[in-house]
């Protein structure tokens, strides 16, 4: 999870750890890329970029890493588009 997002959104972080996962900010010292950025930059804030290119990493390196696409797909933006018009419907 990208650190800012990590420290700023604890409800997220509780929600994914409900569900059994372990979690870990991004940039981190568990990937090679994550320790190379730090390495440059101790305090980096993160980015998604950057934590979609440490969770490959994981994935690449791991026998029992799964990595799921997250809302910056089509088929999650439209579930939200359609959450969005039905409040906008309900509110009106």
């Amino acid at each position: 999870m990208v650190r800012v997002s990590y420290e700023q959104k604890p409800l997220r972080r509780t929600l994914i750890q409900l569900y059994g996962a372990d979690i870990h900010t991004s940039p981190s010292n568990i990937t090679d890329i994550g320790k190379k950025i730090l390495q440059e930059n101790p305090g980096h804030p993160g980015s998604l970029d950057i934590a979609i290119s440490e969770a490959i990493e994981r994935v690449m390196t791991s026998k029992n890493a799964k990595y799921s696409l997250g809302s910056v797909l089509n088929h999650v933006l439209l579930h939200q588009t359609v959450i969005g018009l039905e409040t906008k419907s309900s509110l009106s």
